[in-house]
């Protein structure tokens, strides 16, 4: 049976601003890497590649992130 003075458990949801800031982080890393690693376009600057694949990999690192998170939160 259950005895009261024994604690239950605690359920300790994920903390989503550290998996959005990590998937952040990774894309913005992923990004980085493909705009070095990549074809260059002699339409746009080099800055400029670097700038929108690292926001773009930004954005999408920080939904996947968030995805992963809320299935985490629903498994637990």
């Amino acid at each position: 049976m259950n005895d009261p003075q024994q604690p239950g458990k605690v359920r300790r949801p994920p903390s989503f601003s550290a998996f959005l800031v990590t998937g952040a982080l990774v894309g913005l890393l992923v990004g980085f890497v493909a705009s070095v690693v990549g074809p260059v376009d002699a339409r746009y600057g080099a800055v400029a590649v670097l700038g929108f694949l690292g926001l773009i990999g930004a954005c999408l690192g920080a939904l996947v992130g968030g995805l992963i998170a809320v299935l985490l939160d629903r498994r637990s």
